[in-house]
């Protein structure tokens, strides 16, 4: 009897196996003859990995399979049929395994790159993803727009990764042109560049990274002013994905930044600062808002309260009008609309400055005409 049942012990103890305690870090070897780069990392819930290829360095989920944490799919649950890695050593000397899918078998040997401690994952970490960003590059193309010229700026990952990024940079190299193109180049900055923090951000958490689509686009320039329209739209972990449309101005005589909400007086904009919080909160009042949707019949009508409700807008600036959208949650961003609102309308609610500002914007000639002279 004992030699009846001898097999299926043995085969219960191996789905049983419990993934080798040196498993977690960054790992690099060869999959068959193949390069590859690999981590794997332990939380509470589970163990999981990644890996990618080094020819073409497009990332692989690695999920455990149920009751087997050294056995991982590639794809995890979505990939249902997806090839396996079985872990069959991961020591100090290195990390063997067996590659099985598509009807082959290939032998799997790495040797570690680093070592991870405590809640640092390797799957997020510079030393397992260093080599994905190697030839990325910014392709520029130039552009107009008002009649001025920019060079329009595309992240050209070659398709490494689920993320595309565009932003612009303005002619010039004096002090005012340099505040303004770092501020609309900040996501290409860094080692690790800024965009690359949204991968990090999700791989910190699973097997799998972030993905989003972020473009900077000039809607109006002026000889005083620059407006661009700001959309982020992706995942980069947690229970949800996020969007967000704003509007940003820039101030060309001096490069900074300018919060629009402050060219308006407090019956307009509600100021408050938290305790313990340096920064000042900005929300719209509810008159001021009642004032901006007054005539509005919303589509569909389930969209009132979110977007009449709603303390915190995003306000652009126009040859003609200011353009104000509210910042709805994930949930509601389906109601999102633009109310754009004449300069003639707003003077009640203006400060002096504010007043000055939209006058001399509207003094300004157009573009048309300033060709033409």
């Amino acid at each position: 009897m004992a030699a009846l049942l001898a097999p299926f012990i043995a085969l219960a103890a191996a789905a049983a196996a419990p993934a080798p305690a040196e498993l977690p870090g960054v790992w690099e070897g060869n999959v068959g003859t193949l390069p590859v780069r690999a981590c794997f990392m332990r939380r509470e819930w589970g163990a999981f990995g990644a890996y990618y290829y080094l020819s073409r360095r497009r990332l692989i989920a690695l999920e455990a399979v149920e009751g087997r944490s050294d056995t991982f799919r590639e794809g995890g649950s979505a990939a249902p049929n997806g090839p396996l890695w079985r872990i069959e050593r991961a020591d100090a000397a290195g990390l063997t395994a067996r590659w099985t899918g598509g009807g082959r078998t290939l032998a799997v040997r790495l040797n570690r790159v680093a070592h991870m401690e405590g809640d640092e994952s390797p799957c997020s970490n510079w030393a397992f993803n260093r080599p994905r960003l190697e030839g990325v590059r910014t392709v520029s193309t130039r552009m107009s727009r008002d009649g001025v010229a920019y060079t329009r700026l595309r992240l050209d990952h070659g398709g490494r990764f689920d993320a595309t990024f565009e932003s612009f940079a303005l002619d010039g190299a004096d002090e005012p042109v340099r505040r303004i193109n770092a501020a609309l180049g900040q996501a290409l900055t860094g080692d690790p560049p800024h965009w690359f923090e949204c991968i990090q951000d999700s791989l910190a958490q699973g097997p799998f990274e972030g993905s989003f689509e972020e473009t900077l686009i000039p809607t109006m320039i002026t000889r005083r002013w620059l407006s661009v329209t700001h959309h982020w739209n992706g995942f980069c972990g947690g229970a949800h994905p996020d969007a967000s449309n704003s509007y940003r101005t820039f101030d060309r005589r001096t490069g900074q930044e300018v919060d629009l909400h402050d060219w308006f007086t407090s019956s307009a904009v509600k100021r408050e600062r938290f305790e313990g919080s340096e920064e000042e909160t900005k929300s719209l009042q509810p008159a001021f808002r009642d004032f901006i949707l007054a005539g509005w019949h919303p589509d569909p009508a389930d969209c009132d309260e979110a977007v009449r409700s709603e303390a915190f807008w995003t306000i652009g600036l126009t040859r003609d009008a200011l353009a104000f959208s509210p910042d709805l949650p994930h949930v509601a961003q389906a109601c999102g609309e633009v109310f754009r609102v004449p300069f003639a309308r707003l003077g009640p609610y203006l400060t002096q400055e504010g007043a000055e500002n939209l006058r001399a914007l509207q003094a300004e000639a157009a573009p048309a005409a300033r060709t033409a002279r």
